[in-house]
């Protein structure tokens, strides 16, 4: 195989620009989510169930997300773990043990964006009433998905036939090796 590209974003966009823009579209998310389903939706009070409900959610999000990452990936035949590392960031990861395809890649870095957010709107819809609540573990759920859209884009940008290996501060971008087709000469007939 051939390594096309390495890509750490962690590297590229630094610790403290990604938090700083992390928080930026958790905010932006919660307030354009928030105001829309209040002037648009269903004209019903909210109901407040205590801080508490808030912090369970919140402890809920992010296994959530780390496991529709991993989904498609187990989906596709493939092993992948999630879990938590102290001394590397980011702190929550998500790998397959082995090079997946770029379209696999990139369906699992999108899932927990695509299918929490689609899964906000209907639960905001039917349920009026607890759109806080929804807002709030949404936008948490888009703000950790800022290191995704990162990686999306470079996963975009690679060729349609390329794998995805994922290593410890990043992942490679790799293509495979083709062998090289022999052509073998016909002999022509004698006359």
């Amino acid at each position: 195989m051939n390594c096309l590209k390495t890509v750490s974003v962690a590297k590229e966009i630094g610790k403290t620009r990604m938090w700083f823009l992390s928080s930026l579209m958790m905010l932006a998310y919660f307030l354009i989510f928030f105001t829309m389903f209040q002037t648009f939706g269903a004209q019903t009070p909210l109901v407040d169930y205590g801080f508490f409900i808030v912090i369970g959610g919140l402890t809920a999000v992010l296994p959530a997300h780390l496991l529709l990452h991993c989904i498609p990936i187990w989906a596709a035949g493939r092993k992948a773990k999630f879990g938590f590392r102290r001394n590397q960031w980011p702190y929550f990861y998500y790998s397959s043990q082995h090079p997946v395809s770029r379209k696999l890649s990139i369906i699992s870095t999108v899932s927990p964006a695509g299918v929490i957010t689609l899964g906000a709107v209907v639960l905001a819809a039917v349920y009026p009433a607890h759109t806080h609540y929804i807002a709030i573990l949404s936008a948490v759920n888009f703000g950790l998905s800022t290191y995704d859209y990162f990686a999306f884009r470079q996963m975009l940008s690679a060729p349609k036939e390329s794998l995805i290996e994922e290593n410890k501060t990043g992942f490679h971008i790799i293509r495979p090796m083709v062998e090289p087709e022999v052509e073998v000469e016909k002999e022509s007939p004698a006359s």
